[in-house]
């Protein structure tokens, strides 16, 4: 069994007040069980005031976690913040790994640092789930993930994030493990008698779409060539999307970005941002690689469809009772809410009045936002396989 207890700050200047409040509202020395681990998310000027370490030097047991431009708890929810989920079990074992400067690193290097980690994780026992949190890198991103570890003979479910800032500064992207906060890849195991249960959503349904089902028929890496034969930016205006001047249609988001649903061979569907054009062309930018002969689907943003997947999947957790829940929701899903980007997590955090209503229990809940949300789906067979998700609200629970 797993106790989930959350902290929630928004002292971003003051080191003793911030630390104060974080170990008031954990409160360890009480709540803490034989084993105890730490997942941290904050806005990364939490860094630069000497708060973030400070909270990990105060608290008496190991933490790993990235930036999130928004953050949510049970507590409270805001911009400039900074939480801590508490994992503390006397059955269930936790253990942290910290691959170093990865961004001075070849992605074959990572790869090989990376099958090596779970390799060693994986030694004496399997772990019933691993929780990576990985910063945004051109030369190995959150698929190369996916493929090194689904490619090794241990298959271990992968529920974690992509490190993300909102305002897009260069790395800002940082993540906490061995003690520290650095360009690292981070990565937390659990062993033992504990059973993740794995849920996702998305800011649209999946059998509906813009423009129809097409083929992907030529791309390279995350370049997105042709569609249908033709190039991918010309299909995109024939069925409305972009305009003559290559907006997005509509202007629903912050950003220019375009989410599709690509449907594998196996049955395993997934959401990806497509968010620029490759200047000089008609290609457009993936945050995930692809595979010619892949169906797609696009579809538009929309901050009704946001929310309502939300409460839709905070009611289904609910009626299954489940609680001491850890969610990761696409940053674009807060840009598909225009300026009230916290709409979200006031929707959960209603949810949560309800839970308390209906159970007379209260939900222990973390969010944060990310930029890539790492987390298994079923394929055809009702098989787990780890997955990269874009525009996703994914969400972890544990019996």
């Amino acid at each position: 069994m797993i106790k989930v207890y959350t902290a929630f700050t928004k002292e971003i200047d003051d080191v003793e007040a911030a630390v104060r409040e974080i170990l008031e509202q954990l409160n360890p020395s009480e709540n803490a069980l034989k084993n105890t681990v730490g997942i941290i998310h904050f806005y990364y000027e939490f860094i630069e005031t000497g708060v973030c370490q400070a909270i990990i030097d105060a608290l008496p047991f190991e933490l790993a976690g990235c930036v999130s431009s928004y953050t949510a708890t049970d507590k409270a929810y805001g911009d400039v913040s900074l939480s801590i989920t508490m994992l503390t079990s006397d059955e269930i074992d936790f253990s942290i790994r910290v691959i170093e400067d990865v961004d001075t690193k070849t992605r074959e290097q990572i790869t090989e640092e990376v099958k090596k980690m779970c390799m060693e994780l994986c030694g004496k026992e399997k772990p019933k789930m691993i929780m990576p949190y990985i910063p945004p890198l051109q030369q190995y991103g959150g698929d190369d993930l996916i493929t090194t570890v689904n490619s090794l003979p241990e298959q271990v479910p992968l529920f974690g994030t992509i490190s993300f800032n909102t305002e897009n500064i260069n790395k800002q992207n940082y993540v906490a493990g061995g003690g520290k906060i650095s360009s690292a890849f981070a990565f937390v195991a659990l062993y033992g008698n504990v059973e993740p249960h794995f849920n996702i959503t998305t800011a649209f349904a999946f059998e509906e779409s813009f423009g129809g089902s097409a083929k992907i028929t030529d791309s390279e890496g995350l370049v997105l060539k042709k569609i249908n034969d033709i190039s991918a930016l010309r299909y995109l205006k024939e069925q409305g999307m972009i305009t003559v001047d290559n907006q997005v249609s509509g202007g629903a988001a912050a950003v220019w970005a375009v989410p599709a649903i690509l449907t594998y061979p196996n049955g395993v569907k997934i959401v990806r941002a497509f968010l620029e054009i490759v200047e000089g062309t008609e290609y457009i930018v993936s945050t995930g690689p692809m595979e010619n002969g892949t169906e797609i689907r696009f579809a538009f943003l929309d901050g009704d469809k946001t929310l309502a997947s939300a409460e839709q999947l905070m009611n289904d957790l609910s009626k299954s009772k489940k609680n001491g829940i850890i969610a990761y929701s696409c940053a674009a899903r807060a840009w598909s809410l225009g300026t009230k980007y916290f709409a979200e997590a006031q929707k959960i955090a209603e949810c949560a009045k309800n839970y308390l209503s209906d159970h007379d229990n209260p939900l222990t809940y973390s969010v944060a936002y990310s930029g890539g949300e790492i987390c298994p789906i079923l394929d055809n067979d009702g098989k787990l396989v780890n997955a990269l998700h874009n525009y996703t609200l994914a969400t972890c629970s544990f019996d």
